[in-house]
């Protein structure tokens, strides 16, 4: 009596799963996609917001960090190197003096200082930096922030995308505004018509 043999193998149209080369086919199809979108991607909107977040949370530190310390703390907008230098005014003369520590927080690539002509100012005014104070030693605009808190004046900062600066598009438009009293920042965001506060 011959014996029948049987095999593990199902037919070939009821097997599960898939081969590894249908996987690699599957995964460079993908990969060829994502090549193609990924350049397409506008991620100047996401920065632009990312750097308003940075900036503003910055001046609430340095903020906070006058009061903690009791003596002067100056903002310095540096807009060539697209970054602020922050001053530890121990001498409490609003000036640059040797042995004070100075730090600095940049902003994201591309993003500029400023907002593009077509986009309503806010009520500090129409200049990318909106302060009147310079710091001697720099040259530079800047923001002093007293030991209570305050500020010495109005003010605020806007920034763009290089998107929103060249009119590409009506997103990607920050402005960060300081009160004197409160020494407060805060944020708004131009919608494509009017300014919204914060995020």
């Amino acid at each position: 009596m011959a014996r029948s043999r049987r095999t593990n193998s199902a037919p070939a149209g009821d097997r599960d799963g898939f081969t590894v080369i249908e996987m690699l086919i599957a995964m460079i199809i993908i990969g060829i996609l994502a090549a193609m979108m990924i350049p397409r991607l506008d991620t100047s909107k996401i920065r632009a917001k990312a750097a308003a977040l940075r900036l503003g949370t910055t001046l609430l530190a340095v903020q906070r960090e006058a009061i903690g310390k009791q003596h002067q703390m100056v903002v310095m907008i540096d807009t060539a190197g697209r970054r602020m230098r922050i001053l530890d005014d121990s001498t409490n003369d609003g000036t640059w003096n040797n042995g004070e520590r100075v730090r600095s927080v940049e902003i994201a690539d591309g993003i500029k200082f400023g907002r593009p002509a077509s986009v309503t100012a806010r009520p500090f005014g129409n200049s990318p930096i909106n302060f009147t104070n310079v710091e001697p030693t720099t040259g530079l605009p800047a923001i002093i922030f007293y030991r209570n808190g305050s500020t010495q004046e109005y003010g605020g900062i806007y920034i763009s995308s290089p998107k929103a600066m060249s009119g590409g598009t009506k997103e990607g438009i920050w402005a960060i505004e300081i009160t004197r009293a409160t020494g407060r920042a805060e944020w708004y965001n131009w919608n494509g018509s009017s300014w919204k506060r914060g995020f």
